[in-house]
């Protein structure tokens, strides 16, 4: 875009002009900023925004807000499709507080200031540029955008006192009599007199010009507290007389939002304003162009000489055609900045019509007018003008959704000008066409971009569909453009056309043109030609042109090499061109052009996911940049472009890649790239002739084995190519004999060279310097090396040979390489092997390899190497398993098949008639199975392995289980096991077991067991080291035992057999070993339930007081210190309690167990237990047993430890745990056998008196753990023939609940009552608690007794205290009689709110918990009365009758 003036090609908008928002130091900034660069994207910015170097405040930085708000939304580009209406709607441009629009220059003739006028831009003022035939100028439309504008508003201040500095009156008010206004300043009346004559000239001089004025007058702060602010306002608007409505706006103190605001405010108030500006002005200048005479009455005359007889000519005025182009140019420029799209369309196709006839030889539309003399000044301007005005057309078009009709326009554009630049001598055969062609595309291509960058959605083509402006039918000999021009000149509708001399002939109608014409038929459709495509197709077409450019420049360059001597017309070249236009050729790098625009065409491109058309255009950057010298550019272009192309097999266009690549190459010495590039040359699917491939193949002989050669100046480094990634002239395959292998023992494989295509792909043999093949053990790997000169060709080695052809031709050898040495040096197997590739041929190499440890074997690459004193070139093949039925090939690699692509693997057969008679041996390939392994596997034992083990088993013992052992094999063999108990979870350590010997002195947790020999069944073991054989069928026993712990689940067992094997024909002995895995359900052995009694403290434990001493109140009895424990407990706040604990025992599981001793845990005594799996007799035979259901000791400590810490101490009173038998002799080894066996389901009782003493129960848990019962036992084996140790089982009990500290009380009564006597109860109220308890008393009267007394009251009781209730009662009737039921209520205060709730929310009212005080001793009572109101408690006396006794 940047070939042009901007003015011709941004997107035009209406202008404002916004005065008093700069000053003059923000003016002078901006006249000394130099102007930015312009380009595609950035078209001409704005006017710059004054500077914010320093910090403005009051009003000062009100204005920088507004004039922030009022350019921030300036929006100069080359494309703008909103209309107006969501983009900007004004091109503002800032003036200062001075700026008034220059007066007419009607106005100046009558003032007689015609001198002030502004430089006049007409062709008939002789100080114009244009004078006296130019067209128009970019100066009249900069004009028009920063010095006309459309509206304009001027920003003004009131006057305000505080203003004065230094005044002697500042700060006081003068006041003239009171007016219709109001109370008057004289001053303020003043200075807003002065602004109101300013405003009311500037709105004169607008409206002189037909510019819509108004004015925004800011205030300050000062002015908000002044009363009269809004009578000087009505007076500055009313004496300048501007409209309240649309011309007179006033802005307040804002903020920065609101000023944005006002801001869009005030541009949409004033758009309509500028609209009949522009308005007004189109038709001003219709009415011009209506006043002008007609074509035909006007013929410009020829140029004469002048009679002084000079060369130069007489200057010509405008011609009316001219004054008609001038005048529908400018309504075209004025609707655009009035956003009439349509109509600046059609004033535009109106002044191209009239610029293109102007180009003619002869006018059509002036007859007898000349057309414009090329390579004049006013031709390069009418050419420039024509350019712009069709890039307005296609740019319009496009906004009005008609692609078609934009590229109709641009193509009936270059055709035109090609058929003029013919008729001007300049046509395809000049450098001069070829420049303007490629601007042409380059700068359509721009259009599109950033149309399509702005939304512009590109059509999608369908066949069928309407094409406008069809080209059918166009072609160069009939050059009749009328018909598909459609351009209507004045009113009418003639078009024009170019005949063979270039003049010009006019006729009536037009076919096809416009945006409404189209066409169905052969030319619509797919057509590329007639579908708009994205701007990478043009930025391609001007790179075509710009190579035809630098091809026509060095043809011109050859024949005028002199830049001084202007060129002379020859015979070959009649019409050469000017020495200027050469001058300024040369200064054109065409090869940097020519890669910038294929740049742009490839990103494009690349953009619209055009991959093909990426490539291809890659290749033309590569190729120029070969052309330009830069080979290095050239051939990365090559290498990228390479991939694609070798992957999706276009070897055709590869082939010629290579080819550049390789003269790259040699330009830049990169040998390395030419030695890879030719072995991909050699492959027989690059398409070249048999001479050509000689050539190949020599050239890459002759720089790999020849000294003298350039490339073997210096000594290379390694060279490896991965060939699966290039086209290859030899493919590898290795395949392994048998699916099974074993370890010592001889393995085969063969490595298959296949020479790919048939005969004349490979002219002449190739040498190998040695062949690789690495498997992944390196102690496996074979070297195949080729000792012989390059000038040797006979095969001298002791290996044999065997050879024959196939039904193809191709020559089949096959090579015995199975006896190879090891190369310490080299780390792999060796041999000398002659390795010549022949043409048309497989050469297939056996070996084998003897694996001497169990593993996975495959091969991992296969290397091909040529070595010299030069060069050492590796042709690298991984993994190049042949694929198999079924399965897909790797996509990273592309292996060439074998032998037209073989289902299945092959393997090379020898077959001899005779021993050791080689020439009677045949070969032949035999296909190996479909599921055939590609590496060896080890040898599957035949051991069998059997179980015996009776499950469940139960947690906490030592279960046996009898592992079996048959040897299956057909020799006797020696065998070691190894036993592997798994955890349940691998993250958690296991506290499981496996032994051979449980009753062992003692032992440590382990999981698995190593090196166990295994003896026959029955057998003694051996005290000599010597493993035993099992014979053939022979059977093997070892009995294991597994203690688990904890966690009732089941465990998984896995046990390896191992043993050699003495394989035939070897020497020696491969390892073999078998697993078999078993799973053992485990479950807890025993069940507890426990109930805790309450029970009346022992007269024996309470201690005896002296009688002399009286009781003394719990708190004021002193502290006491246990000895014990060692812990000071408090009178008052200690509770004792007594609780008898009766506990069942139940055998869960289906087996029966015998029980030596069960003991209850408690307190302390649970601190000296053993930890599981130590030491002990009996933790030695079983250790200690972990808590069912997941209980643990160490979680048992932590959980004593804790109540210990809040002062709770369980005694164990007395113990009713058995022993053996029932008695205590735990040494009598003769009473074990008379225990009697648990069966499954049992259950037994034991009982337990324990004492817990709460030092404090406030601060005591609700639940404590009294402890767990210690089982020792073990399973009840009816056979005894396996007898395991006993074991200690820990079972959980259930925990105890502990009483709160709470009120309660006790009555007293005397010990007879007889009816119709009163008698007194007396009620004891105890307060355990540290805190005074507030209590509701209510008295429910009874049936058979009356109470006098108080029915209803409040009592509070301290802390630690008793109160005592006496009531008087009075029985009615004899017998068990219920007393007066005394209820007392403790109220217990709710939280008013949860915890975490905001402080914020309102209060909750206060809650009361109604607890009912317990009396203890009460008599339990049923009935429905009591279900009713949910007690069962009451006080009840015997009452006798009130004569006689009950004897």
């Amino acid at each position: 875009m940047d070939a042009y003036p901007p003015e011709f090609a941004i997107h035009l908008q209406p202008t404002l002009v916004v005065s008093g928002l700069t000053t003059a130091e923000d003016a002078s900034q901006q006249e000394d900023a130099s102007p930015p660069q312009v380009n595609n994207d950035n078209p001409p910015p704005p006017p710059p925004r004054p500077g914010t170097q320093v910090n403005k405040t009051g009003l000062a930085a009100q204005k920088a807000t507004l004039l922030q708000a009022m350019l921030s939304r300036n929006n100069v580009s080359y494309w703008d499709n909103t209309k107006g209406l969501a983009g900007s709607l004004f091109y503002v441009i800032p003036e200062q507080a001075t700026f008034n629009l220059p007066p007419t220059r009607r106005f100046l003739q009558q003032t007689n200031q015609l001198h002030l006028a502004q430089q006049s831009l007409s062709p008939t003022a002789p100080s114009s540029p244009l004078y006296p035939d130019g067209l128009i100028t970019p100066l009249w439309i900069r004009r028009h955008r920063e010095q006309i504008p459309s509206v304009f508003i001027a920003v003004v201040g009131l006057w305000d006192r505080e203003s004065i500095v230094g005044s002697a009156d500042n700060g006081q008010r003068g006041f003239s009599d009171k007016g219709p206004l109001g109370v008057v300043d004289p001053m303020e009346r003043d200075h807003d007199t002065a602004l109101a004559q300013d405003l009311l000239e500037r709105r004169k001089a607008s409206q002189e010009r037909g510019v819509k004025f108004a004015a925004v007058v800011m205030l300050q702060r000062s002015h908000m507290e002044d009363p009269s602010i809004e009578d000087r306002l009505n007076f500055v608007r009313k004496s300048a007389g501007l409209d309240i409505k649309n011309s007179f706006y006033v802005l307040p103190p804002s903020n920065s939002q609101e000023i944005s605001d006002f801001a869009v405010n005030l541009q949409r108030s004033q758009y309509e304003g500028s609209m009949n500006y522009y308005k007004e002005q189109v038709k001003r200048h219709k009415k011009k162009r209506s006043n002008l005479p007609s074509t035909t009455a006007s013929v410009r005359p020829g140029q004469q000489p002048s009679t002084g007889g000079s060369q130069q000519t007489q200057q010509q005025s405008l011609s009316v055609q001219g004054w008609m182009f001038r005048y529908d140019f400018k309504m075209g420029m004025f609707s655009e900045c009035k956003q009439d799209i349509d109509n600046a369309v059609k004033f535009y196709e109106s002044a191209y019509g009239l610029l293109i006839d102007m180009f003619a030889v002869t006018s059509t539309i002036t007859p007898g007018t000349p057309g414009l003399q090329a390579r004049t000044r006013r031709w390069a301007e009418a050419k420039v003008l024509a350019d712009c005005l069709c890039l307005k057309i296609c740019k319009f078009h496009l906004y009005l959704d008609a692609p078609s009709t934009a590229l109709f326009n641009f193509r009936r554009h270059l055709i035109v000008f090609k058929a003029f630049s013919e008729s001007w001598r300049m046509g395809d055969d000049s450098f001069e066409y070829w420049a303007w062609l490629g601007k042409q595309y380059r700068v359509f291509g721009d259009l599109l971009d950033i149309g399509t960058k702005a939304g512009f959605k590109l059509p999608v083509p369908s066949p069928g569909s309407v094409v406008y402006g069809s080209f059918a039918g166009m072609t160069e000999g009939s050059k009749d453009l009328n018909k598909f021009s459609g351009i209507g000149v004045g009113n009418s509708a003639a078009g024009f056309g170019i005949g063979p001399s270039g003049d010009a002939h006019v006729y009536n109608g037009s076919v096809g043109g416009g945006r409404g014409g189209g066409t169905h038929g052969p030319g619509a459709g797919v057509n590329p030609m007639l579908i708009l495509q994205h701007a990478g197709y043009f930025y391609h077409q001007s790179a075509n042109c710009s190579v035809q450019r630098r091809l026509r420049f060095e043809m011109a360059e050859e024949a005028y090499p002199d830049s001084t001597v202007a060129p002379v017309p020859t015979s070959t070249r009649p019409y050469p061109p000017t020495l200027q236009s050469m001058n300024a050729e040369r200064t054109i790098d065409h090869l940097l052009l020519t890669i910038e625009l294929l740049t742009k065409s490839y990103e494009q491109f690349k953009r619209h996911k055009a991959s093909r058309m990426t490539l291809f255009l890659a290749s033309e950057i590569a190729g120029t940049y070969y052309s330009a010298g830069k080979f290095e550019m050239a051939l990365k272009f090559f290498e990228r472009i390479g991939k694609t192309y070798r992957k999706e097999g276009w070897n055709l266009i590869l082939t010629s890649i290579l080819k550049w690549s390789i003269q790259c190459a040699k330009e830049l010495g990169y040998w390395e790239n030419v030695v890879e590039y030719l072995i991909e040359m050699m492959s027989p699917d690059m398409p070249a002739t048999e001479a050509k491939r000689l050539s190949v193949f020599d050239e890459l002989v002759s720089i790999l084995h020849t000294k003298t050669h350039p490339a073997n100046t210096s000594v290379h480094k390694p060279l490896v190519l991965p060939m699966p990634q290039i086209n290859s002239f030899v493919s590898c395959v290795v395949q392994f004999q048998s699916q099974q292998a074993f370890v010592a023992s001889a393995s085969k494989f063969q490595l298959q060279l296949v020479t790919q295509g048939g005969q004349g792909a490979l002219p002449k043999p190739f040498r190998l310097s040695y062949v690789l093949v690495e498997f992944s053990d390196s102690t496996l790997n074979h070297r195949f090396e080729d000792p012989r000169p390059v000038d040797q060709t006979d095969v001298q080695d002791s290996l044999e040979r065997l050879s024959t052809k196939d039904r193809t031709g191709r020559n089949v050898e096959w090579v015995d390489c199975a006896r190879c040495t090891f190369d310490t040096q080299g780390n792999a197997w060796k041999a000398n092997v002659g390795l010549d590739i022949n043409p048309h041929s497989t050469m297939v190499i056996e070996g084998a390899f003897v694996p001497e440890k169990e593993q996975t074997i495959k091969v991992v690459k296969i290397t091909l190497g040529v070595a010299t004193e030069q060069w050492n070139v590796a042709l690298e093949y991984p993994t190049t398993d042949v694929t198999q039925e079924g399965e897909q090939s790797s996509p990273q690699y592309n292996y060439m098949p074998l032998q037209g692509n073989p289902p299945r693997r092959q393997w090379l057969e020898v077959s001899r008639s005779l021993e050791h008679a080689s020439s009677s041996a045949q070969l032949k390939f035999k296909q190996l199975d479909k599921g055939a392994k590609r590496a060896p596997s080890l040898r599957e034992s035949k051991v069998e392995i059997q179980t015996l083990f009776r499950s469940p088993a139960y947690l906490d013992e030592f279960f046996p289980v009898v592992i079996k052992v048959r040897n299956g094999e057909t020799f006797p063999v020696a065998m070691d096991m190894d036993v592997e108990l798994q955890p349940i979870d691998p993250s958690i350590e296991s506290l499981d077991s496996v032994v051979l010997d449980p009753h062992a002195g003692s032992f440590q947790a382990t999981q698995t067991l190593h090196g166990i020999r295994l003896l026959k069944a029955g057998g003694s073991p051996n005290s000599s080291s010597d493993a035993q054989e099992l014979a053939v069928g022979e059977w093997a026993e070892q009995t294991i035992f597994v203690k688990a712990l904890e966690i009732p689940t089941p465990r998984t067992i896995v046990c390896k057999v191992r043993y050699e094997v003495s394989l035939e024909n070897e020497q020696k002995k491969s390892s073999t070993e078998k697993q078999h895995a078993f799973r053992v359900q485990f479950i807890p052995p025993f069940d507890a339930a426990v109930d805790y009694t309450p029970q009346l403290t022992h007269a024996s434990e309470t201690k005896p007081t002296q009688e002399s001493e009286p009781a003394l109140v719990p708190i004021l009895q002193p502290n006491v210190v246990d000895e014990k424990y060692g812990a000071v407990t408090v009178p008052a706040l200690t509770h004792t309690e007594v609780y008898l604990m009766s506990t069942r025992v139940n055998n869960e599981g289906p087996w029966p167990v015998q029980v030596k001793e069960v003991k209850l845990i408690i307190g302390s005594d649970s601190n000296t237990l053993p930890e599981p799996g130590t030491g002990g007799r009996d933790g030695a035979a079983g250790g200690m047993g972990g808590l069912s259901r997941s209980h643990s000791i160490s979680r048992m400590r932590d959980r004593k430890k804790t109540l210990q810490e809040v002062g709770i101490r369980i005694e164990l009173l007395e113990d009713s745990s058995i022993g053996l038998n029932g008695r205590c002799s735990e040494d009598d080894e003769e009473s074990e056998s008379n225990l009697r066996p648990w069966r499954s389901g049992n259950l037994q009782t034991f009982n337990h008196l324990v004492r817990v003493t709460a030092a404090d129960l406030d601060m005591a848990p609700d639940q404590i753990e009294v402890g767990y019962l210690r089982i020792q036992w073990k399973r009840f084996e009816d056979d005894g023939k396996v007898t395991a140790p006993f074991v200690v089982t820990n079972v959980p009990l259930q925990p105890l609940e502990l009483p709160k500290a709470q009120p309660y009380m006790t009555v007293d009564l005397p010990k007879d009552a007889l009816v119709n006597r009163p008698f007194t109860a007396r009620y004891e109220v105890y307060n355990p608690t540290a805190k005074i308890q507030e209590l509701a008393m209510t008295v429910e009267p009874s049936e058979g007794m009356v109470y006098a007394g108080t029915m209803q009251t409040t009592l509070k009781v301290l802390p630690f205290a008793n109160h005592s209730i006496h009531m008087n009662c009075y029985p009615l009737q004899a017998g068990l009689t219920r007393l007066p039921r005394v209820k007392l209520v403790v109220n217990k205060r709710k939280p008013s709110r949860r915890r975490g709730q905001a402080s914020h929310q309102q209060p909750q009212p206060e809650s009361y918990e109604e607890v009912l005080v317990k009396v203890r001793g009460a008599t339990k009572m049923g009935g429905p009365q009591n279900a009713r109101t949910g007690t069962g408690e009451a006080v009840v006396i015997f009452v006798k009758p009130e004569t006689g006794s009950l004897e």
